[in-house]
């Protein structure tokens, strides 16, 4: 805590440092100069920091301005660091140099984010205000009679608060809104939530509140407006919220990230001029030594002082520390030489470590002594073995070459501690965890990883060493600002006026504020801040370090996973060949003495390949959708090799990619896009129905199939095989599959009182099994079994249908309420997921995530072996220790002066107090499985503060908590944060890595062919030039066309709209009627100029109006805002769609966009990620429909607490939609997770639900914890791939418009210097000069390219400037069909001279030379003749 009061030295100091400053800066003024020069001290920007530091420095000496203007003085101090550092201000200016380049993207999110604010404003203004109030007629039996309705309303202690609420119960009066318990009306009351921050009152407030969207804590806006709007408005978040937040985040990423490359490519390229400049001085340094000695060798005598230097230079190039002086010695270290250099060796040593990771992974509580001591003499014997290993690998290799491998290093520290752990230091066992590390040794992939993390550190230490610079100045800056005001007003946020555990009385609490609010986090803290102090620093402050700090973060993320992709060889081959060679010999010797029993013909084709290269997953990548293969997956360069070289004769070797199929028709599946438009070009005869071995055991199914039964056989299978191969069968499996799933929508907790719905749906149930039952026979008869159950997705479909048979059998037999039969029913919910390997574009986005499950699998290891570390380090320190003694009366924790331990705790309850006991919450550190779960929490989720609170407040053994006991432990968890963040970064480049090889491998990603036609057409469009409409021949319409095309209208109508965006955003709650009716006068006339605008541009432009985009916009948003009056002023349709079509005019602000270029390129690559985007959304869909299915079935009937509720739970379609939406984006599902996972005494397990078969509202931990980390990991995969996507079309992504209006300005302005008498004519020796000044993309080639453009000069060496242009443009654009759009436009820009028309061109100026040069000799020659 830092002191209120200053000491006097303090003052003494800073006048000390002043002085310092002021010294430094005289020296450099008097060896620089002041301002005079080139490399003065003021033409340094750098310098004005100390300036300010010395200036800041002496008045605050001399005068008080208060404890929040030491901030002045603060950061120019701190700021010096960078100019102290080398390379630091090198690193803030290519990070200021970048910020340059996000003016696009913010120039796009500010409308965008206006636009979000201004529709949620309209849509939700004053509705968080209704709180659920005490009824007026329960008034008297409260507080008595007397109390009017204004009072009872304005009062807080009227409203409803939950336990632990600071805020009061919102709620809502619609029918899907938050109801109010019995004896409470919903009233509009009182101030908004979180002090009356959290609003949609105002513009201001209502863009703070969408801006939480891209941070933190926006689950609580969430529910707010659901409880007060209802579970219909959330479509406005899923919508247009999300959509757009994700969008903005996306441009913002992928733009920051090709800063970072190009970043990355300009130091690159200076550092290898660098290191070229380098070699050429090395060279010329070694040719002049070389010359040198050889002078000196022709000086000297050859005989002169050879030997000497070698007998002098020899004995000093050996090392002191090598042991091997002695005979005796080297000869016994040949034994454990060979020894330790045999890979059984190192095969010992990894079995050691894994069976003492195990054994240290046991460690629980509460544990018997019995079992504690087998750990310690566990613990005894392997520091005995690791000792071993040191010191005969000491021994084998000597201790200078022991010392020189880093591993040996990091074994001996870990042997050091082990053995001091035995000794003295038994509180240091929680480091012998980091033997996990020692595995990375062995494990290429923990190598790869760790040497990552350290060669991408120091090569990124100048922008780490930037990002801790600022961290340290936002907490100092943080507590000089609000200290005092947390200290004079905390009973502002505290009922009992102590400060809470996130403030910035002191730097360490504000640092850990600055590092919560780094990691995304923070904006309670942020509410808090604004009400004890100034609202308007509070922000300001806030929104500085959030945005500073985060794209300081952000930087670092991609300058990590950039730099990550140029490291090559992490591996090193030696280290891991000695483990592996073991193994194989291990196992080829184990495959040679099983091999003899084995019945597999070695001769077999089948056998003849290695079956470990053929992936598991590979039937998953399977492109038919109507013949079932088993395709397998390729996925290095030699097994694909082999696929080519091999003859596609069985099911399961034909290529997966669409693209890669063999051209027979036999062989090629027949897929949508692949399939011939001639029937006879389809297969003639299905396959074998069985395959050879049921053939050979069973020879009465071989049958002649050329007469008598066999060929009617052959033809009904003909038949079935025509019907399965028609385009319309997969429709209408698709349909039933979508109706079958949406029949399973309505069997939710309301099916037991819809008795009729209940009946209809049983017999739907029966009905769509015998289709689907249909459908498989169908298919068995047309491709036969063999075929049918090689390929995954009909297994899929099999055991799908399978747990609907059972299901209708489970009920006709009466077992229906057998809790097997219950959980069996619950998977029919996966139904819809057969949906995919019948679309095309889905099943293309599954093949290529599939692609990376084995990349994914070892980086799940490594996940799951760092994970591990931090586990058994949490059970070091905290196992017993986050109990605590409870009351369950009044739902409270006894303090620790009333109950210091469980002893004391258990003496209540066993006394007169039965409601207390001794608890611990759902998740901790008891053993290593709870620490997993713990950790889950930590990284997959925002809310994870209790589990801190509980670390920080934990002492000993079995003691109740003490408040922040040990705040130290907080250290724990930002390490725990930091590893998440490369383990994260990691995660990306497994995944952008495979993507990569699949691209260059040909294979397609995210995109179908249809999908990828309609790329390459999109991008043919952008860049086509816009044809201007060509002017009427009527005077009054041509002067109409250039008035509504002209810049003057477009700049009106630009300021209209603003106008009308102010208009919108002054709107408030509650205003008066005056400034509301001023309003709607003012929206009036918006609309009277925009029916103006129509009117004109239909009359100049006619048909040409309805041609372009804006135009149609602006129709769509004119007819919107009428339908919006007249829904408002009769109110015809439902309460919502109203405000919905008021929320459109606010469109009219993406006008703006028109003319910013970089922001266009930015759209442009928006619309190219579309089809990609919309795959993997629709995957996405897919999974959350089946997701909520299963969680409406499974999680129906839990009890309500913390999350769920009214609103939000599981008891419908809609409502378990809304909490899987939140549990997929990972924020707070552990208040979800809580309650689906509840056991006795938290709930009743005998609880009857009226009107259903399910007793009991308790919830299934097992399947709770695999359906939850399912779906987030899934719906995490997904996200980021959405994320990639628009990064990598932003990468690719060319200018869709590589000439326009501002290109020709440029020209124009530039011809201009040339020619200053707008002659439109240059001499042709001015060529070179005008293109090379030209700036980019139009700036010129050389002289020789210039030969061939051929732009023809005329008579007296002159060149016309449409001619330059033209010749320009060829050159950029080559001969296609740009050019023909552009001539228009060229036409328009530059009349045609007539002197130019009566001239005739030279048909080069190579030529014009060459012409002038023959003038000269014949002038030369017939004046020689004369």
């Amino acid at each position: 805590m830092m002191l209120r009061i200053n000491p006097a030295w303090t003052s003494t100091w800073e006048l000390v440092f002043t002085a310092v400053y002021a010294l430094e800066a005289t020296v450099k003024v008097l060896s620089r100069g002041f301002c005079v020069g080139r490399f003065s001290f003021l033409r340094d920007p750098w310098n004005w920091l100390d300036v300010m530091a010395i200036i800041t420095g002496f008045l605050s000496e001399l005068l008080d301005f208060g404890d929040k203007a030491s901030v002045v003085r603060t950061i120019p101090r701190v700021l010096k660091i960078i100019t102290v550092i080398p390379g630091l201000k090198t690193t803030v200016g290519a990070l200021g140099q970048s910020v340059k380049g996000l003016a696009a993207v913010l120039a796009l999110a500010l409308p965008g984010l206006s636009v979000m604010a201004l529709a949620a404003m309209l849509l939700f203004q004053g509705d968080l205000r209704h709180k659920c109030v005490i009824h007026w007629t329960n008034v008297d039996n409260v507080i008595g009679a007397g109390i009017s309705f204004q009072e009872t309303v304005s009062n807080s202690e009227h409203y409803y608060f939950l336990p632990g609420h600071l805020d009061a119960l919102v709620c809502g009066n619609r029918s899907d809104s938050g109801m109010c318990p019995e004896g409470f009306v919903c009233l509009k009351a009182g101030n908004n939530p979180n002090y009356g921050f959290t609003s949609y009152d105002s513009f201001g407030w209502s863009l703070l509140s969408v801006t939480r969207m891209m941070s933190s804590y926006w689950e609580q806006l969430l529910q707010l407006t659901a409880r007060a709007t209802g579970r219909g408005h959330l479509s406005f978040f899923v919508l247009l919220l999300f959509p757009g937040c994700f969008l903005l985040v996306s441009l913002l990423v992928a733009v920051w990230a090709w800063l970072c490359s190009e970043r990355e490519e300009a130091g690159a390229r200076a550092l290898r001029q660098r290191e070229e400049e380098f070699t050429r001085v090395l060279e010329a340094i070694k040719r002049s030594e070389e010359e040198e000695q050889a002078a000196c060798r022709a000086a000297l005598s050859p005989e002169a002082g050879g030997g000497n230097t070698e007998s002098v230079e020899a004995p000093s190039s050996r090392p002191a520390c090598r042991w091997s002086c002695c005979g005796c010695w080297r000869q016994l270290r040949r034994l454990p030489s060979s020894f330790t250099a045999s890979g059984f060796f190192d095969l010992g040593v990894v079995i050691c470590l894994i069976v003492n990771i195990v054994f240290m992974a046991a460690e629980h509580f509460p544990m018997t002594e019995h079992f504690e001591q087998t750990l310690y003499q566990a613990h005894l014997v392997f520091t005995f073995i690791f000792t071993v290993e040191m010191l005969l690998r000491l021994v084998a290799m000597d201790p200078y070459e022991y010392f020189q491998v880093g591993w040996n290093i990091f074994d001996s520290i870990l042997v050091a501690v082990g053995l001091l752990v035995l000794s003295v230091a038994g509180s240091l066992r929680w480091f012998l965890v980091m033997r996990v590390f020692r595995l990375a040794r062995w494990w290429p992939s923990f190598h790869m990883f760790m040497k990552l993390i350290w060669t991408s550190v120091s090569a990124l230490r100048n922008l780490t060493l930037v990002l801790l610079i600022m961290v340290f100045l936002f907490s100092v800056v943080g507590m000089q600002l609000f200290q005092q005001d947390y200290e004079s007003h905390v009973c502002r946020i505290s009922a009992d006026c102590q400060l809470p555990r996130w403030h910035f009385s002191g730097f360490v609490p504000s640092f850990l504020i600055v590092t919560r609010v780094l990691f995304g986090d923070g904006i309670e803290i942020l509410w808090d801040c604004m009400e004890v102090s100034n609202l308007t620093v509070s922000l300001i402050f806030f929104t500085v370090v959030l945005v500073i700090g985060n794209l300081l973060v952000l930087n670092l993320f991609l300058s990590l996973l950039l730099s990550s992709f140029s490291t090559d060889c992490l591996v090193d081959p030696e280290e891991e060949s000695n483990v592996r060679t073991a193994f194989r010999q291990i196992c080829g010797a184990l495959g040679a003495s099983v091999g003899k029993s084995s019945h597999v013909n070695p001769d077999h084709p089948d056998n003849k390949e290695v079956p470990s290269k053929i992936d598991d997953h590979g039937a998953l990548t399977s492109a038919s959708w109507w013949a079932p293969t088993a395709d397998a997956e390729k996925t290095s360069e030699d097994d694909e090799e082999k696929e080519k070289k091999r003859p596609p004769a069985f099911p399961e070797d034909r290529p997966a990619d669409p693209e890669d199929r063999p051209a027979d028709p036999e062989d090629r599946p027949a897929d949508p896009e692949d399939r011939p438009a001639d029937p006879e070009d389809r297969p003639a005869d299905p396959e074998d129905c069985c395959s050879d071995k049921c053939y050979q055991c069973c020879p009465f199914q071989d049958v002649d199939k050329s007469h008598g039964r066999g060929r009617v056989w052959s033809n009904f299978r003909r038949a079935c095989l025509s019907i399965v191969q028609h385009e319309c069968f997969e429709i209408i499996i698709i349909v039933i599959i979508v109706l079958s799933s949406a029949a399973l929508v309505f069997e939710d907790v309301h099916l037991q009182h819809r008795q009729v719905l209940k009946m209809v749906l049983a017999r739907a149930d029966q009905v769509f099994t015998c289709l689907f039952l249909m459908e498989m026979i169908l298919k068995w008869f047309a491709f036969g079994l063999k075929k049918y159950f090689s390929d995954s997705w009909s297994w899929i479909d099999f055991l799908i249908l399978q747990v609907s048979v059972v299901s209708l059998a489970a009920d006709a037999f009466g077992f229906s309420g057998m809790g097997a039969f219950q959980l069996l029913r619950t998977f029919r919910a996966l139904g819809l997921l057969r949906v995919i390997s019948r679309i095309q574009s889905l099943r293309v986005v599954v093949q290529t995530l599939v692609r990376t499950v084995p990349s994914m699998l070892d980086f799940l290891l490594v996940v799951l072996a760092l994970w591990l570390v931090f586990s058994i380090t949490g059970v070091n320190l905290f196992a017993g220790r986050f109990h605590y003694c409870f009351n369950e009366t009044s739902e409270e924790m006894f303090s620790s002066d009333d109950v210091n331990n469980k002893t004391q705790c258990l003496e209540l309850h066993y006394g007169n107090y039965p409601e207390v006991s001794w608890k611990k919450p759902k998740l901790h550190y008891d053993n290593v499985l709870s620490g997993f779960l713990t950790l889950l929490r930590l990284g997959a989720s925002s809310d994870s503060l209790d589990i801190m609170y509980s670390a920080v407040d934990a002492t000993l053994l079995e003691f109740q908590p003490v408040y922040e006991a040990k705040t130290y432990m907080y250290l724990y968890f930002i390490g725990f944060f930091i590893t998440s963040f490369f383990t994260f970064n990691f995660f990306i480049r497994v995944i952008i890595e495979q993507l990569h090889r699949d691209q260059s491998a040909g294979k397609n990603i995210y995109r179908t062919k249809e999908q990828q036609k309609y790329y390459k057409s999109v991008q043919r469009r952008l860049r086509m030039q816009h044809t201007p409409v060509a002017p009427p021949q009527n005077c009054l319409l041509a002067r109409l066309v250039a008035l509504v095309t002209g810049r003057p209208f477009r700049a009106f109508m630009v300021v209209v709209i603003c106008l009308n965006l102010v208009t919108l955003m002054v709107e408030t709650d509650q205003q008066s009627l005056e400034k509301e009716t001023v309003l709607w006068w003012l929206f009036f006339a918006f609309i009277f100029i925009f029916v103006l605008e129509f009117l004109l541009k239909v009359v100049a432009l006619r048909q040409h109006y309805f041609t372009d985009g804006w135009n149609l916009l602006d129709l769509l948003v004119l007819v919107c805002s009428f339908l919006g009056i007249v829904l408002e002023k009769y109110f015809v349709m439902p309460y919502f769609l109203p405000g919905y079509f008021i929320v459109l005019r606010v469109v009219h602000v993406f006008r703006l966009l028109y003319w910013a270029k970089a922001i266009r390129k930015l759209l442009n690559a928006l619309m190219m990620s579309l089809p990609v985007l919309f795959n993997i959304s629709l995957l996405l869909f897919i999974l959350m429909c089946s997701s909520s299915l299963f969680g409406m079935f499974n999680f129906a009937y839990v009890k309500r607490l913390h999350s769920i509720d009214d609103v939000f739970n599981f008891e419908t379609f809609c409502s378990s939609m809304t909490c899987l939406l939140m549990i997929g984006t990972s924020a707070s599902w552990d208040s979800f997770l809580i309650p689906v996972t509840g056991s006795p005494p938290d709930c009743d397990p005998d609880a009857e639900n009226p009107g259903a078969a399910i007793r009991g509202n308790c919830g299934s931990p097992v399947v709770a914890y695999v359906f939850f980390v399912t779906h987030i990991f899934l719906t995490l995969l997904l996200v980021v791939h959405l994320y990639i996507v628009v990064v990598l079309e932003t990468f690719e992504s060319e200018d869709a418009e590589p000439l326009s209006d501002d290109h020709f300005e440029m020209f124009l302005k530039t011809w201009k210097k040339f020619d200053p008498d707008a002659s439109q004519f240059i001499q042709c020796s001015e060529l070179s000069d005008f293109c090379a000044a030209l700036p980019d993309p139009l700036r010129g080639p050389n002289p020789v390219i210039l030969a061939h453009m051929e732009p023809p000069p005329l008579p007296g060496d002159r060149i016309h400037c449409s001619d330059v242009l033209q010749a320009l443009v060829t050159q950029m654009l080559g001969d296609s069909g740009k050019m023909n759009s552009l001539k228009a436009t060229m036409e328009e820009e530059f009349m045609a001279n007539p002197s130019k028309t009566s001239c005739e061109a030279i048909s080069s100026p190579m030529q014009g030379d060459e012409e002038m040069a023959v003038q000269s000799v014949d002038n030369g020659g017939g004046s020689a003749l004369q």
